[in-house]
């Protein structure tokens, strides 16, 4: 009785099988890597906050701190977001006395 386990087309069927494995395993690991990674960013309050600081202490001018808010400017989303046309600019000209 033949064995089949050494014919090169059942070898190589398992070598398939085993390898399919590793991939999702792979795949099932990337995941929950990324899953841990993607609760470790920041949100768009905490780089504002981040860049206002920078400004108070001086590190940035008034005009770099402008050209950063312009080019990285954008829409707050969420319960915690902040206006950024109130948190910014104290002195507003459509303010009312």
């Amino acid at each position: 009785m033949p064995d089949f386990s050494t014919t090169p087309a059942v070898q190589a069927g398992g070598a398939v099988v085993i390898l399919c494995v590793l991939i999702a395993a792979a795949f099932y690991l990337m995941s929950i890597f990324r899953d841990y990674a993607a609760d470790d960013q920041e949100t768009a309050a905490d780089h504002l906050l981040k860049l206002e600081e920078m400004h108070r202490k001086g590190d940035i001018s008034e005009e770099e701190f402008r050209i950063i808010q312009a080019t990285t400017h954008r829409q707050p989303c969420g319960p915690n977001a902040i206006d950024d046309s109130t948190a910014l600019d104290d002195s507003s000209p459509n303010t009312q006395s």
